[in-house]
């Protein structure tokens, strides 16, 4: 109760803008996507395809900052906190595993352009 006699007015609990810009900034390598027709493209363009996952990578630790505070606080985190992890997520194991094949075929040399002629 207050000095008045009422009950304390529920304080509404605001979204953070900074987890608003990490969800919007995980989206862009999807609406990339679309624009392009295809993650592919992205990745073909090494310059974009590090900026984008630059930018994702920035994302997950805002996203990541938050749940680890809501964590400590005990209380539930917001529903753009999974939002956001889940849409850079995609666009980050896509990367890693495109990279991860790209090191292994020069690593063990399994296309033909890094073998000697035959005979």
């Amino acid at each position: 109760m207050n000095e008045e006699g009422r009950p304390p007015r529920p304080v509404l609990a605001r979204t953070p803008y900074e987890l608003w810009f990490g969800f919007v900034t995980s989206l862009i390598p999807h609406v990339l996507a679309l624009g392009l027709r295809g993650y592919g493209r992205i990745v073909s363009l090494v310059p974009l395809a590090a900026a984008v996952s630059i930018i994702d990578v920035a994302a997950v630790a805002v996203a990541g900052l938050q749940l680890r505070e809501d964590r400590r606080d005990g209380r539930a985190s917001h529903w753009l906190v999974w939002a956001t992890l889940v849409a850079a997520g995609v666009w980050l194991l896509y990367a890693l595993y495109v990279g991860a094949v790209y090191v292994m075929v020069q690593l063990f040399c399994i296309n033909q352009l890094c073998r000697a002629p035959l005979g």
